[in-house]
């Protein structure tokens, strides 16, 4: 009561307090923003911004407060997630964040680009359609069911148990899903997903699919092609799937579409989440910087409201081939404006993936050998699952093969999705001890030599859940359904 009180009279203090400059929203006393609808953008087309989180308290007032401090600081706010406690905003004020801070119970605000875009990033899209490139090799898919990554995981076993149940929906999250692919429509749910693009909740028709890049679909064959003779199968064909757009390309996806998305997961009771990404600007999100700190409080809130709705995240071990355990430097941040090297420790986590009680999937060859490219880690690497030359789903009723830990994870997701049909009582967290008590233990290699110059190039060791390389091993389909 003591909490709500002081919170009721700050934003009266506010109201009264704060001086509103001209160019700014005046304040409202309106609830928070709905997740449904697009910012009214005032400003001229072409007006540069910034887009921030602003972090508070998560229940109504809190959130209703920040809306307050956002629109007297110059602001205009995007959307709201009381369920958490964040505020997504841009303003082109310079001063926006700083100001901000001084509110009397903002716990972080953090600007989620180093360098101004355009506003009419946050309007709505219409008339989406994929222009991205085509497949190369889509006329070479091996037939239905012969890929190597099928029978390494006990794939047609399991289906003689189980294709997977339309009571278990699995996100995409990721750069969008074409859902007029011959492979996917029968397993598309539309009414679950939708495009969090800029950070809210765009249920417009189509908003969901891809425009420029075909990763999403890539990943979404993976965990549910139709076993239909043709083209490929997913690992759990019988599940739905819902998409859950994040980024126009892979790998920028931005941590406001990751709170978008991950809220809207929990919201809509997706049993598992996939995300073969690594976000912008920041590669590596550090806590003792402050747009970073923010940042990383937002999504973690995000995340942990997913879980404690009982959805388990599945999320790509990274592509650097680096023991996590081990770095200390990043050459690839910001990403969004100029990269410069910059010193960094195991505080500077990848986002989702690093995050508490993620499931981090990297990947391996047809020798069941760890990827070269792969990451490793004693505690950030859960389980190892194929990412070497993976055919799949592309937008346009193509199909193409793609290799890197993108790949890995929508594997690990689909035996999560196939255990959840085969034992609905296993959800969140024991769903996720289920997927590794369920694996099949991958042996450290005793000489790791990809290249094969008679080095090593990279040592494998003993972890608490199996070894760095491959976790608790590769899941397995057919144990994991009995």
């Amino acid at each position: 009561m003591r909490r709500v009180l002081g919170v009721a009279a700050a934003v009266v203090a506010l109201c009264g307090a704060v001086t509103v400059p001209a160019s700014a929203s005046s304040p409202e006393a309106s609830p928070p923003a709905r997740l449904t609808s697009a910012p009214t953008v005032t400003e001229a087309p072409g007006t540069l911004v910034l887009p921030y989180v602003v972090v508070t308290g998560n229940d109504l007032l809190h959130t209703w407060w920040a809306e307050l401090a956002v629109r007297a600081n110059g602001g205009t706010v995007v959307s709201s997630y009381p369920q958490v406690g964040v505020v997504v905003a841009y303003s082109p004020r310079d001063g926006f964040a700083p100001a901000v801070r001084k509110v009397p119970g903002i716990t972080a605000v953090g600007a989620t680009r180093t360098a101004k875009i355009p506003v009419d990033w946050f309007a709505a899209r219409k008339d989406v359609r994929y222009t991205g490139p085509g497949s190369p090799n889509s006329g070479q898919v091996p037939p239905e069911g012969t890929a190597w990554d099928v029978p390494a995981l006990g794939v047609d076993k399991a289906h003689e148990v189980t294709t997977g149940s339309k009571r278990v929906t699995v996100g995409v999250l990721d750069t969008g899903v074409d859902d007029t692919h011959p492979d996917l429509a029968g397993a598309f749910d539309r009414r679950d997903s939708v495009s969090c693009l800029s950070g809210w909740a765009d249920r417009g028709a189509g908003a969901w699919r891809p425009t420029l890049d075909g990763h999403g679909t890539h990943v979404a064959g993976t965990i549910a092609a139709a076993r239909d003779g043709k083209g490929v199968v997913g690992i759990a064909p019988g599940v739905k799937l819902a998409a859950v757009k994040l980024a126009e390309l892979d790998d920028t996806e931005t941590p406001e579409s990751m709170v978008c998305g991950f809220v809207w997961a929990a919201d809509h009771g997706f049993s598992v989440t996939n995300n073969s990404y690594r976000s912008i600007p920041w590669r590596y999100t550090c806590s003792n910087q402050i747009d970073q700190a923010a940042i990383k409080l937002a999504v973690g809130r995000a995340v942990a409201y997913a879980q404690r709705r009982n959805v388990l995240v599945v999320a790509s071990a990274g592509n650097a081939g680096i023991d996590l355990d081990q770095r200390s430097s990043d050459a690839e941040s910001p990403a969004d404006s100029t990269p410069a090297p910059r010193p960094i420790d195991t505080d500077c986590i990848r986002l989702p993936h690093e995050l508490p009680g993620v499931i981090g999937a990297g990947a391996v060859d047809e020798k069941l050998l760890k990827a070269s490219f792969s990451n490793y880690s004693a505690s950030r690497v859960t389980v190892g699952a194929p990412g070497v030359r993976i055919w799949s789903t592309w937008p346009g009723g193509l199909f193409r093969s793609a290799s890197g830990t993108s790949m890995s994870s929508p594997h690990a997701a689909g035996v999560a999705a196939l255990i959840a049909s085969a034992h609905p009582f296993l959800r969140g967290d024991r769903l996720g001890r289920a997927l590794t008590a369920q694996a099949t233990p991958l042996p450290c290699p005793e000489l790791y030599d990809p290249n094969g110059d008679g080095k090593p190039d990279a040592v494998c060791a003993p972890s608490p859940t199996g070894n760095t390389f491959y976790g608790a091993g590769l899941p397995n389909a057919a144990a994991a359904v009995r």
